[in-house]
């Protein structure tokens, strides 16, 4: 399956994990061998639909919302995006979320020689994460070491803690990313900071491709629990996150269920065309 289903007019690509995953790789790689802008790559859930689309009458963040309708790559983070794209007749095949990419991009790269460079998060969650990748089968053994055993290892080139501020723009974070020359950036900062930050910095950034992972390392180190298997398929997930941190997450839910229940409605009676 390949083409796109229009999300709220944001272009959602029909691919698999896997596919999704494979597209990323050879984005890292052309990218690098054209010398073009950094491939702008999103995982697409209901915050982020939130946080982007306006719609009487609940507002939205035009910058954002341009960012993502002009990515290079959007994927389905959240059962509710796809199950819209069936009630749409345009159905996208299943759910690809980042905190299952991450660990299989960190292995593809690793298989292929490319490096990653991480921006946001805490430092040692990061670095933790990047351990128990390691122990799942991504190799990071110095080729010194085991040649044999560990032909390729995965290059972490950077991890950058920095506190990033959207109102100034910081070139000596862009500075030190593009010195490291990464094949591919992790941006943890969050939905909407890190795509904003990432739509502003893109024609500045030396980095084939970029992807927004908020707090994927965080589930990766199980900081964070994930919910299990059969409650994400269901498109449950958040009734699992607002059990886990109920004083920060009802309200954002509460709000985020209603305006997407409005802007489904619309989409369903032609709104978004």
């Amino acid at each position: 399956m390949s083409g796109t289903a229009s999300i709220f007019r944001i272009p959602v690509a029909k691919v698999t994990e896997a596919e999704a995953v494979e597209r990323i790789v050879a984005l890292a790689k052309q990218q690098a061998d054209d010398n073009k802008r950094a491939a702008f790559v999103a995982t697409l859930n209901v915050d982020f639909v939130c946080n982007a689309v306006s719609g009487w009458p609940f507002g939205g963040n035009d910058e954002l919302w341009g960012y993502l309708k002009n990515a290079d790559m959007v994927t389905a983070d959240g059962m509710p995006i796809v199950l819209l794209s069936k009630l749409l007749r345009n159905p996208l095949p299943e759910r690809v979320t980042g905190a299952d990419m991450v660990p299989a991009i960190c292995r593809r790269f690793a298989e292929e020689g490319l490096s990653v460079y991480v921006l946001g998060g805490d430092k040692a969650v990061v670095e933790e994460a990047f351990a128990k990748l390691v122990g799942r089968g991504v190799p990071d053994t110095p080729p010194t070491a085991r040649p044999e055993a560990a032909p390729y290892r995965l290059r972490v080139v950077g991890i950058d803690d920095s506190f990033v501020k959207l109102d100034e723009e910081q070139p000596e974070i862009v500075e030190r990313i593009n010195a490291a020359k990464p094949d591919l950036l992790f941006v943890a900062l969050g939905n909407p900071k890190q795509e904003l930050w990432m739509g502003r910095n893109a024609a500045r950034l030396d980095v084939p491709v970029m992807i927004g992972v908020g707090g994927t390392f965080n589930f990766i180190t199980g900081k964070v629990k994930r919910a299990p298997c059969w409650i994400q398929r269901s498109g449950l997930e958040w009734i699992y996150r607002i059990y886990q941190e109920p004083g920060r997450l009802w309200r954002r839910y509460a709000y985020g269920l209603v305006k997407f229940s409005w802007l489904s409605l619309r989409a369903l009676l032609g709104g978004f065309k």
